[in-house]
C-alpha cells in the first residue's frame, strides 16, 4: 500500500504491511516459505493476490486471496485456495512534516471460504495497528541518516473457534507464515479417535527497517504534474509470531526477510529471503517475490470512492 507521508514515499513491503492506505493490485506473486521444523517435514508455496480500494483519501478495504501448495513427507501433496481475507485501514494520524503515520485496521479470513485441507473451518479477526516513520527531517549534520524510514505491526490474531476436533486419520497441522502450530491431542470418542487441535490466539509482530534511495520526479516538466518516486529501496523486515495460550504459549517463532525493492512511476518490483530466526521457526531459506502495481498512476483517473 504505497504511499507519500510528506516528502517520505513509503514503499509496500513484502513480510510486513505498511500503514499508508492506497488503491493498488498485486498479481498472483511467490512465496516459498522455509520448511517446518517438525518431523515429518511440511513444505509450503503460497501465490496470493491482493487488490484495495481507497473508500475515502484516508480509508481503504483490500481482499486477499492465496492459492496454496503443500508438500508433506508422510501424505503427499494438496492444494488449493486458502480463505479468503478481508482487510481494511484507517489512516489515524498523520504528521507529513515529521514523516510520521498511525494507522489503525485489521482483517478477518473468512472461515469456510477456502478448500478442506488447506483453509480453515473457523473464522480468525486480527486487529492491527501500523506505524511509520522517515527520517528526512534530521539535520543535515547526519544527512546519511536522513534516508532511514521504519515501519511496524502489531496484532493480535484471534480465531473465532478455540479448538477444532479432526478425525486422526485426517489431520492437517495448520502454521503461520512464521512457523506457529497448533497443538494436537487424541480424544478417545468410542470407535472413532478424535484429535483436538488448540487454535491460539497470536501475537504478531512486524519491523521493517529501510534505507531509501528513492527520488521524486514529476509528470511535467520544472517539477509540475504529479509526483511520483523512482528508484531502489534495499531493507530488512522481520516478524515474529507468540501464542498466548495453550501449550506452546511464550514460544515465539519468527522470520528475518532481507531484500531489495525497485520503485518506478507505474509499478514496483521486490525480492526478499526469507531466513528462519531458529530451528524452531523453520529450516532451510524461502523467497518472497512480488509486484505491486499503483492504480492511480495507470490509470489517472481514479479517485476514492468518496471525496477526492
Amino acid at each position: 500500500m504505497a504511499g507519500y507521508v510528506g516528502d517520505r514515499f513509503f514503499p509496500s513491503t513484502l513480510a510486513t504491511t505498511v500503514p499508508t492506505a492506497a488503491d493498488f493490485y498485486n498479481p498472483p506473486y511467490f512465496v516459498k516459505l522455509p520448511d517446518t521444523a517438525t518431523t515429518p517435514s511440511t513444505r509450503e508455496i503460497d501465490i496470493p493476490t491482493t487488490y484495495s480500494r481507497l473508500v475515502t483519501k484516508d480509508w481503504s478495504v483490500f481482499f486477499t486471496e492465496t492459492f496454496r501448495i503443500i508438500e508433506n513427507s508422510n501424505t503427499g501433496t494438496r492444494s488449493g485456495f486458502d480463505n479468503l481475507v478481508i482487510g481494511t485501514q484507517y489512516q489515524l494520524y498523520t504528521n507529513p512534516e515529521h514523516q510520521f503515520i498511525v494507522t489503525v485496521g485489521g482483517t478477518a479470513a473468512i472461515g469456510g471460504t477456502g478448500a478442506p485441507g488447506i483453509a480453515s473451518s473457523f473464522s480468525t479477526l486480527t486487529p492491527t495497528v501500523y506505524i511509520g516513520k522517515g527520517f528526512g527531517d534530521l539535520p543535515d549534520s547526519v544527512a546519511w541518516l536522513q534516508p532511514l524510514t521504519i515501519s511496524a505491526t502489531a496484532a493480535v490474531a484471534v480465531p473465532t473457534e478455540s479448538s477444532t476436533l479432526t478425525s486422526l486419520g485426517t489431520i492437517n497441522i495448520p502454521r503461520t507464515d512464521t512457523g506457529a502450530f497448533t497443538s494436537l491431542t487424541p480424544l478417545p470418542t468410542g470407535p472413532t479417535t478424535l484429535a483436538e487441535a488448540i487454535n491460539p490466539k497470536i501475537l504478531q509482530l512486524g519491523f521493517a527497517l529501510e534505507y531509501s534511495l528513492v527520488t521524486n520526479e514529476y509528470t511535467g516538466p520544472n517539477r509540475t504534474g504529479t509526483r511520483y518516486a523512482e528508484g531502489w529501496v534495499p531493507l530488512i523486515e522481520f516478524t515474529t509470531a507468540t501464542p498466548l495460550n495453550g501449550p506452546l504459549a511464550g514460544r515465539t517463532t519468527g522470520t528475518v526477510n532481507p531484500g531489495v525493492i525497485w520503485v518506478s512511476r507505474y509499478l514496483q518490483a521486490g525480492v526478499e529471503a526469507i531466513i528462519p530466526m531458529d530451528a524452531h521457526s523453520g529450516r532451510d531459506v524461502g523467497v518472497r517475490a512480488q509486484a505491486h502495481l499503483y492504480l492511480p498512476a495507470i490509470f489517472p483517473g481514479l479517485k476514492p470512492i468518496f471525496g477526492n
